[in-house]
């Protein structure tokens, strides 16, 4: 039997990349999170922000514009997405995003977990324990939210609890320019802590619906223009469910399942590791639904 193919590895490469004219991505570079900088006829719009990441975004941001942000968009709640929203509010930037991500915010910050579950993973966030506080997008959407500004169309638009509770896209149909947050990665393993792959495998036939010319994922270098990046994403999953279904024939427990489940085919994939983790919150929705 022939060995099946494994995924070519992907670019490690940090810094702001040119989708099209006016719309830049600053790609976190090894899997790290992406956000997007557009100019406009007014002051330029920024898609999501890290406080750990705001050197590396300010200071190229500067080389493509010298102007300051007017309006910043969150595509969901995650501290790797949201946490440097008060450094927007306090140059007096609007900030938009939807109902559930500003409710998640708040529960983690209630929970003491909003820093404390950075602690280990990437840059180092111990000197903002005690300081740090959530800064929730000012205005709040539920479903759908068209802005008109700077010349340029933005629709807010939110998607489902697949990732987490409050997944949204930002959708340019002029441009055909779509900001997926982390409901799409390129050659990156997604995270999925807190949200429901049965919904997220769902939401990928929504996704495709839009007619995108460029599509902007959450983690992961610029895939190639086009949809695919939504097809690979999709049979990742499934592979994902496919085989730990048939582990869950063999293994009764998930955290058996999950050290069973390797998904060779992208292990040149960043963030492999996470893996054995999707494996387990996996069989334990597969559980979940066989026993009802």
């Amino acid at each position: 039997m022939p060995k099946k193919q494994k995924e070519s590895a992907p670019s490690k490469k940090s810094g702001f990349v040119k989708i099209q004219d006016g719309i830049h991505v600053y790609v976190g570079g090894s899997g790290s999170t992406n956000f997007g900088l557009i100019l406009t006829k007014e002051k330029p719009v920024v898609i999501d922000n890290d406080i750990r990441c705001r050197k590396e975004f300010t200071t190229g941001m500067k080389k493509i514009t010298k102007k300051q942000p007017g309006i910043l968009f969150n595509t969901h709640h995650n501290f790797d997405h949201t946490s440097d929203n008060g450094y927007y509010h306090k140059m007096g930037v609007m900030s938009f995003g939807n109902s559930f991500a500003v409710e998640e915010m708040y529960r983690e910050e209630n929970e003491g977990i909003w820093v404390k579950q950075m602690v280990g993973r990437g840059p180092k966030v111990e000197h903002l324990l005690k300081t740090l506080k959530v800064d929730p997008p000012k205005v709040i959407f539920e479903n759908l939210l068209t802005i008109e500004y700077g010349g340029r169309i933005f629709q807010l638009i939110y998607i489902d609890h697949c990732h987490t509770k409050g997944d949204s896209v930002i959708w340019m149909p002029k441009e055909k320019v779509l900001f997926a947050g982390d409901l799409l990665t390129y050659k990156t393993h997604p995270v999925n802590r807190l949200g429901n792959f049965h919904n997220w495998i769902s939401a990928f036939k929504i996704l495709e619906e839009f007619p995108a010319k460029h599509i902007i994922p959450g983690h992961g270098p610029m895939p190639p223009t086009g949809k695919k990046i939504i097809q690979d994403n999709k049979k990742m999953f499934l592979k994902l469910k496919n085989d730990t279904s048939r582990a869950l024939k063999k293994y009764t427990t998930p955290a058996k399942v999950a050290e069973n489940v390797h998904l060779r085919e992208y292990e040149k994939w960043f963030r492999y590791p996470l893996v054995k983790a999707n494996a387990h919150k996996m069989a334990q929705e597969i559980k979940r639904k066989n026993s009802k």
